[in-house]
C-alpha cells in the first residue's frame, strides 16, 4: 500500500453526496488520502436526520473532517458551491489540526458576498429553491415525478438550500494564509466576483474557467482532477 502524503477534504454542494464526486475522486493520485464529506441525511448517512440549522450543518461537516484527520500528514481542502463556504468556515475557525497546503474553491463567490446576497431573500419557499436549482442546471425534472428519487435527492437539496439562506458572514479579522485554486464558470460566477475572495484569503491564486453552468463538475471532472493532481503533486514533492 502506497504511503499517503496529503489528505484532501472535499465538501460537496447543496444536496450533494460522496457519490456525486466519485468520477472526480476516482481520478485523483493514489498518494492523496481523499475524504469526501457525507452530510447527514444522504448517501452512507441516509438514516441520520438532516441538519436543522446552518450552524449545525457547519458543525457536522467539521466533526466529520476532524474524526478523519491524520495529523501526521498535511492537508488540503476543496469546496464546491455551498461546500466552499463551509470550507472557509472550517478553516477560518482553525478547526483542523496540522499544516494546510492548498485550498480549492469551486463555483462560489466569497462568503462575504454570498451573505449579502442571501440577506436580500426574505421567507424563501421550496418553489423558489427549486427554481434556483433549475437556473443553476442542477435539477433533473424527472426526479420530481418519482417519489422515491425525490426523497433521496430532492429532499436533502431542499434542506441544504433552505439552511444556506440562513448563512450570515462573520468577520474573523484574520485572512486565511493559503495558496488557492479557483474553478469557475463565467456564465455562472463571473471572474470579477470570484476574485473578491482576495478580501478573505492571502496567497498565490490560480483561476480555471470551466464548463457552461454551475455544475461544470459533471462535464469537467477530468480537467478538474488533472489540476488537483498537478497542484498537490507539487506540494507532495516538497515533502519528499
Amino acid at each position: 500500500m502506497q504511503d499517503k502524503l496529503l489528505q484532501l477534504f472535499i465538501l460537496p454542494y447543496a444536496g450533494g453526496s460522496i457519490a456525486a464526486f466519485k468520477r472526480l475522486t476516482d481520478l485523483l493520485d493514489e498518494r492523496i488520502d481523499v475524504v469526501t464529506v457525507e452530510y447527514a441525511g444522504r448517501g452512507t448517512r441516509a438514516k441520520e436526520p438532516l441538519a436543522q440549522s446552518i450552524e449545525s450543518l457547519i458543525d457536522d461537516a467539521t466533526e466529520y473532517c476532524k474524526k478523519r484527520r491524520k495529523v501526521d500528514i498535511p492537508f488540503a481542502v476543496m469546496g464546491y458551491s455551498m461546500g466552499s463556504v463551509l470550507a472557509y468556515e472550517i478553516l477560518a475557525r482553525k478547526a483542523l489540526e496540522g499544516e494546510i497546503k492548498h485550498l480549492f474553491i469551486s463555483a462560489e463567490v466569497s462568503p462575504k458576498d454570498r451573505s449579502l446576497e442571501l440577506r436580500k431573500i426574505v421567507n424563501p419557499t421550496e418553489e423558489r429553491v427549486l427554481e434556483r436549482a433549475r437556473k443553476l442546471g442542477g435539477l433533473d425534472e424527472r426526479m420530481l415525478k418519482n417519489k422515491r428519487f425525490a426523497d433521496i435527492y430532492i429532499k436533502p437539496m431542499l434542506s441544504d438550500y433552505m439552511l444556506f439562506f440562513e448563512y450570515r458572514f462573520s468577520d474573523y479579522q484574520e485572512k486565511l494564509i493559503v495558496d488557492t485554486t479557483f474553478f469557475y464558470c463565467e456564465k455562472d460566477t463571473a471572474l470579477a466576483d470570484v476574485q473578491k475572495w482576495n478580501e478573505l484569503i492571502e496567497g498565490h491564486f490560480d483561476f480555471h474557467e470551466l464548463g457552461e453552468n454551475h455544475f461544470f463538475i459533471n462535464q469537467c471532472y477530468e480537467e478538474m482532477a488533472k489540476v488537483i493532481n498537478t497542484t498537490l503533486d507539487h506540494k507532495a514533492e516538497v515533502l519528499l
